[in-house]
């Protein structure tokens, strides 16, 4: 049987899901006892894993505290546990945005509303990263807690499955740093998945990846220009640490004539997927 552990929901955000998840999950179990219906098999977190296609040890995660879970687990979990609709996922999403820097909030409310989205970094734009590659950027960055990276990650893929799945998916094309290419992070196998997934997300209409060569001039930092339903436009520019959002019009034209720059030196589209399939090659 799965030893629990004492969960103070006090704590912070995480580990009053977890409560909440728990004594929801426990209520359950007693009211089974109740009724005759599970004896063998009780409301424990193997059982509720089964219930929401996941393991024992991510419920276990999410009734610690430890990593709590995106809205698409959370609105299983309340399914599963008759938990009213929303309750567990919207406080998922309310402590997705106390997890996002401050800068960054902005930014994050946004891209709901973008139609447009022009990317250049020196690492690949977290809309178009992988579970691994990702997990390695924060790990070399030690970015937040080192105890909350999975939540970091998984925040991250939820917000571009979200926005590239959508609906009303919109028109991206990213530039990224050839070095980009080659920099493995000491996980040459989660870069391996990364460059296949650019050359997967290169085959949809909507998104354009290009790679700007070692040769040409580059800016430090990445940047990313927003085009909004409204019509309005937006920078959100980010460093380490550091970053910052814009709706002025001459912030938006200062970084619009460094992407028109950058964009006349990068390769095209098609000689960019060559380029990635080349490098490529090492992996075999």
């Amino acid at each position: 049987m799965t030893k629990m552990r004492d969960v103070d929901p006090s704590h912070g955000l995480e580990q009053y899901i977890g409560r909440m998840v728990q004594d929801a999950r426990l209520k359950c179990q007693q009211e089974a006892k109740k009724r005759g219906v599970i004896k063998d098999e009780p409301w424990n977190q193997s059982f509720l894993g089964k219930r929401t296609y996941t393991s024992q040890s991510r419920i276990s995660e999410v009734e610690t505290g430890e990593v709590p879970p995106d809205t698409d687990l959370a609105q299983k979990l309340e399914g599963a546990l008759g938990l009213s609709p929303d309750s567990l996922a919207n406080l998922v999403r309310i402590l997705i945005q106390d997890n996002v820097n401050d800068y960054a909030r902005p930014y994050i409310r946004r891209l709901p509303e973008a139609t447009m989205l022009y990317d250049f970094g020196l690492i690949v734009p977290g809309l178009l990263q992988t579970p691994r590659y990702a997990r390695a950027l924060v790990l070399a960055g030690q970015a937040g807690d080192p105890t909350r990276i999975q939540s970091i990650v998984d925040q991250r893929m939820e917000r571009a499955q979200r926005l590239l799945s959508g609906e009303h998916q919109p028109w991206l094309t990213a530039i990224v740093h050839e070095a980009v290419l080659h920099c493995d992070m000491g996980e040459p196998e989660a870069v391996r998945e990364q460059l296949e997934h650019l050359l997967k997300v290169q085959e949809q209409p909507n998104i354009s990846v290009r790679v700007l060569p070692y040769t040409a001039a580059i800016v430090s930092g990445s940047f990313t220009l927003l085009t909004l339903s409204s019509g309005r436009r937006a920078t959100y520019t980010e460093g380490f640490g550091t970053g910052s959002y814009s709706e002025e019009t001459a912030t938006v034209m200062q970084y619009q004539r460094v992407y028109d720059r950058l964009a006349e030196e990068a390769l095209s589209a098609r000689d960019s997927t060559a380029k990635i399939h080349d490098v490529l090659k090492r992996f075999k």
